[in-house]
């Protein structure tokens, strides 16, 4: 097993370390214990290298019986060395999330750092739920951590809902591999392009979800109803290919968005928050 690592002056009680291939099965029951339905972008990252990071480390804290208590996913951005904690769970106790925080910050070093995000090709939307997980966000706030995006968090079931059949005009579809999924891109009769939607497909890893990435359509072919087929095929063709759940993401405030993922069967679950903290 790795040294344990000390924690920074001001916690009590708590030890920390590596995180060890015994401990999965504990870190994986803190990740459940947190996360929305339908995302779980922690576990995909748990047993991964770090695609976009120089350098990924999970870390431990541990009660004084020694068992883990927390869980922290940090590292390098390879594009510019700014401090990733891409996630952290303690079960929304405030010392462990914030001795969670604090171990990542002295194993990150003095750069700038951002909270609850990844590299660009990271999986998943990325964000704290800040209204599910309060303590959390209050113990990166008193961190000096401040919100610096914030993304409103909808999630449709076509499992216990299965959508409708698409209206024609039809995007044509066309696979795309990094990451897997499909482009469905609308163009008028002359071959202009109208509209386009990226999905991305749904894995195991995610509990049959998929993510739509993308949907845009062009202002002058806006307020014709185009955005409301184009989502519905998106529905259908995740739903066909095996989805079990779509989600989807919207700035926060982009109430015309909202409301075409509202119409179309979505739920708003929470609002995703990215944090920055500068050295």
């Amino acid at each position: 097993m790795d040294a344990p690592i000390r924690l920074p002056d001001g916690t009590s009680g708590l030890t920390a370390r590596p995180m060890a291939q015994g401990d999965i099965a504990a870190v994986l029951e803190l990740i459940d214990a947190d996360e929305l339905p339908g995302r779980c972008p922690a576990r995909e990252t748990l047993a991964s290298t770090g695609t976009g990071l120089r350098r990924a480390d999970t870390l431990v804290v541990c009660d004084q019986h020694g068992q883990v208590a927390g869980a922290v996913r940090c590292g390098l951005r390879a594009a510019d060395g700014a401090g990733l904690i891409v996630w952290l769970h303690g079960r929304e106790e405030f010392e462990t999330v914030a001795a969670l925080i604090a171990l990542a910050r002295a194993h990150l070093g003095s750069r700038p750092l951002y909270a609850c995000t990844g590299p660009a090709t990271a999986t998943g939307i990325p964000g704290l739920p800040a209204g599910h997980r309060k303590t959390t966000a209050r113990a990166l706030t008193a961190a000096g951590f401040t919100p610096t995006r914030a993304q409103q968090y909808f999630l449709r079931n076509l499992a216990t809902t299965p959508p409708p059949a698409p209206e024609y005009p039809l995007a044509d579809v066309t696979a795309i591999a990094d990451p897997p999924g499909w482009q469905l891109e609308l163009t008028d009769t002359d071959g202009r392009h109208i509209a386009t939607a990226i999905l991305r497909a749904p894995t195991p890893d995610t509990t049959g979800m998929a993510v739509l990435w993308q949907l845009a359509v062009r202002t002058e072919h806006r307020r014709r109803g185009i955005g409301t087929r184009l989502l519905t095929q998106c529905l259908h063709h995740a739903h066909t290919h095996g989805a079990a759940h779509l989600a989807a993401d919207v700035p926060d405030g982009d109430i015309p968005a909202a409301r075409l993922l509202a119409k179309a069967g979505f739920l708003a679950v929470d609002t995703l928050t990215v944090y920055h903290r500068r050295p």
